[in-house]
């Protein structure tokens, strides 16, 4: 006997396999009973003809759900879920070109500061194609919904410039001779009494179905209306004229008494909705080239698969510690060896150089992107040169991969005019989830409201979000400032990186630490990135080669291979230091100096004062780095040139003025700052280091007031002073440490902030830290 209860669970039982089936493309109900709706047994049915006394079209052609597809490899992350990715997304990721990316830290020297920051370029690669796909995706289906309904107005154009009698006739051939009229030859004109002209018209009605013809007859008499009557119209609530429509006629006879003027506008507007006067509006703006046009944009399945292998490859290119190789290591490279050294370089040049390094080197990758109909080769090589332009194009329209009716597709995965991209977009949420900073931008939102709209300015096409969303849109580069402040311009983190850049600076041409290339030359850390076959050995790795070089080694008889072992003797020394977080100091910052313009001459000249007034190691021993925060585009506003769509014109994308979003926005959108480190010599230590500290910030800080420079508070590293706090109700003052050396005046509230002090009291004196509660 089966309880009740049992027979439930076997049914939601039953539901998930049968859900199940569905997934894997099977009948569920395979071998029970035959499946009777269009769902189950996958086919097309023309409802109309079977409405009309015509015949039953399937297409009995198998098809999976659109959500699914075996091919696809499914990837869980904790950012975006489950992520279906497409065959050569995989093919591409099981490669060593792609598989080195696991040991690229994404934050580089930050890990040492955030323990959560241990993620690596690898994930975050795999989040960029997934949400690149997302974005492009959603905007091919929205672009396929802007061009059925062009396609509607084109039919209700067309009908509207047929006579009479022609349409009398088209009626007729509906539904009794729609197969023949889907089907028109020059012989069918005499039988169906069509003229040769009224064949070539009818010919353009292949699609046409009965709905079409129901808004044909609407839109006619609205013709008829005035402006008045066409804006009361759109104003109606539609259930109060489905309402009307419903009533009887003594209903309706006994409305008319009391309510004649209300009858006849109601009346008049029957069988007729608010939306069926927004679509008469477009009718009459409607122009046939507009549908020609979006037909050239419309996204492409091959079109995603590049912006998708783009996202995936962008970061290929990155060196050891990410941003720090390409960064503060390279700078100091350029310094040290002058013009010897080839120009300035970054990581998306490397990254464009080893996704052809692995396409040329992974068995079957062209031949499996040649199936998807990618042209990669011959005389024809769109899809590469389109994928190269992603990751890093020219600032301006110089684009080959794709034409200019595509422009917006550049906008995806790198966005050179407002840096709303879908990097970003990984990258914030990944890193403030890693770092427990909070992030309000919500891109999942974005991707829903984004759409490709015309705008006038410059006649192309972009990637526009709804207007209502520009306030959130800055959560997202407020988010990013919030970032570089706590964590990437971290002075530990500065601290971190400089004490590696010197070590790397120490090996860089040590023989031990020099990697073999694809010509049989050895090259040495900075030259590394030039050849392909060479920078795939080269990651965070190398740290821990410095950190524990081999321990027997011969000792060189040459004098420059003494050195050579002097230099990565210190170099483990520096990396031993930042182990036992014996790190620089970093003794004051400031904020630059408007119209500083020769940052390398400024920094130099400090470097020079400071030097002179305290000599050691031939100069060597402070040094001074740029700390820019921005949003992003320096000192622009990154909106300033973004586009947004309003709702009651979804196809047109315009620019809006800061001064109509709020006059809370911020004016400026850049802080540069600089900051001195001082390299105290590890033979220092106790009160003697501190003692010079001190002497160095107070120099600084006399260096500052001299040359009108604002300096900046840097919080010490110094033990806790203790100071006598007075309770307030009488007893005898305690003992408390406080933050700053500064005497407190009352205890702490713990959910205040650290730097924040509130005096409050009771009216019968007794003190409280909060208005939230006694203490």
């Amino acid at each position: 006997m089966q309880l009740p209860f049992m027979m439930g669970r076997y049914k939601w039982f039953v539901k998930v396999l049968s859900v199940g089936a569905e997934c894997k493309g099977e009948d569920p109900n395979a071998g029970h009973k035959e499946t009777t709706s269009a769902k189950q047994h996958n086919t097309t049915v023309d409802y109309h003809s079977l409405a009309n006394g015509g015949k039953k079209v399937e297409n009995n052609i198998t098809k999976k759900p659109h959500f699914y597809n075996e091919e696809h490899k499914v990837f869980n992350d904790p950012i975006h879920g489950h992520m279906a990715l497409h065959p050569v997304l995989v093919k591409i990721i099981d490669t060593p070109e792609f598989q080195r990316l696991r040991n690229i830290r994404q934050l580089g020297g930050i890990y040492n500061v955030y323990p959560g920051a241990s993620h690596n370029r690898f994930e975050h690669s795999i989040g960029v194609a997934h949400l690149a796909g997302e974005l492009a995706k959603a905007l091919k289906m929205k672009q396929e919904k802007q061009i059925e309904q062009l396609e509607e107005l084109k039919k209700l154009n067309l009908l509207i410039k047929l006579t009479p009698e022609e349409m009398k006739k088209l009626i007729k051939l509906m539904p009794e001779e729609m197969e023949k009229l889907h089907n028109l030859k020059t012989e069918d004109s005499e039988e169906l009494n069509l003229k040769p002209q009224e064949l070539k018209k009818f010919n353009e009605f292949k699609e046409l179905k009965y709905e079409d013809l129901e808004m044909f007859e609407k839109l006619k008499r609205l013709e008829k209306f005035d402006v008045n009557e066409l804006e009361e119209l759109e104003t109606y609530n539609t259930e109060k004229l489905i309402e009307f429509e419903k009533k009887t006629s003594e209903e309706l006879d006994e409305f008319k008494k009391h309510h004649l003027e209300l009858f006849k506008k109601l009346n008049k507007f029957k069988k007729l909705r608010p939306e069926n006067v927004k679509k008469f509006k477009k009718l009459m703006k409607f122009k046939p080239n507009e549908l020609e046009k979006m037909k050239k944009s419309l996204i492409s399945d091959r079109d995603v698969l590049c912006v998708e292998i783009a996202g995936l490859c962008h970061d290929l290119g990155h060196g050891p510690y990410s941003h720090f190789y390409d960064g503060m290591f390279m700078e100091a490279i350029r310094e040290k060896k002058g013009k010897e050294f080839d120009g300035k370089w970054e990581h998306e040049d490397a990254s464009i150089e080893m996704f052809n390094h692995l396409l040329e080197n992974t068995d079957g990758l062209k031949d499996m992107m040649r199936e998807y109909g990618m042209k990669i080769e011959g005389d024809d090589k769109t899809d590469l040169e389109f994928i190269e332009e992603l990751i890093r194009g020219p600032p301006k329209w110089s684009y080959k991969g794709r034409k200019e009716e595509k422009s917006f597709l550049y906008e995806i995965v790198s966005n050179k005019e407002t840096g709303i991209d879908v990097d970003k977009f990984d990258y914030v949420a990944r890193d403030c989830q890693q770092l427990g900073i909070p992030n309000s931008f919500d891109h999942q939102r974005f991707i829903m409201l984004a759409r490709v709209c015309d705008v006038e300015e410059d006649g192309r096409k972009h990637v526009c979000s709804r207007d209502k969303e520009i306030e959130n849109l800055y959560d997202i580069f407020h988010t990013r400032l919030s970032i570089h402040r706590r964590a990437c311009k971290h002075k530990i983190k500065m601290a971190v990186e400089m004490m590696i850049r010197d070590a790397f600076l120490l090996v860089d041409d040590h023989p031990d630490f020099k990697i073999k290339s694809s010509k049989g030359e050895w090259l040495s850390l900075s030259e590394a990135k030039g050849d392909m076959e060479a920078y795939i050995k080269l990651t965070d790795h190398v740290i821990e080669k410095m950190c524990h070089p081999k321990e027997e080694k011969k000792e060189s008889s040459s004098m420059e291979g003494g050195e050579e072992e002097k230099n990565l003797k210190k170099a483990t020394k520096i990396l031993q230091r930042v182990m036992k977080r014996d790190l620089y100091r970093c003794v004051g910052q400031a904020r630059k100096k408007e119209g500083t313009e020769n940052w390398k001459e400024f920094k130099e000249n400090l470097r020079e004062e400071l030097c002179k007034q305290f000599p050691y190691r031939e100069g060597k021993d402070f040094d001074v780095i740029h700390i820019p925060f921005d949003y992003g585009m320096k000192n622009m506003d990154p909106l300033e040139k973004a586009y947004f769509y309003r709702k009651n014109n979804p196809d047109k994308g315009e620019l809006i003025p800061k001064s109509k979003v709020s006059k809370l926005l911020l004016d400026c959108f850049s802080d540069d700052m600089f900051r001195v480190y001082w390299k105290n010599n590890e033979t220092l230590q106790g009160e003697e280091r501190e003692e010079k500290e001190k002497k160095v910030k107070e120099f600084f800080k006399r260096w500052c007031k001299d040359n009108n420079l604002e300096k900046r508070q840097v919080k010490t590293n110094k033990p806790l002073a203790k100071r006598k706090v007075n309770r307030g109700d009488g007893s005898k003052p305690c003992d408390r440490p406080s933050l700053d050396g500064s005497t407190i005046p009352q205890r702490k509230d713990i959910n205040s902030h650290r730097d924040m002090e509130c005096q409050l009291t009771l009216p019968n004196g007794i003190p409280r830290t909060s208005a939230k509660g006694l203490r």
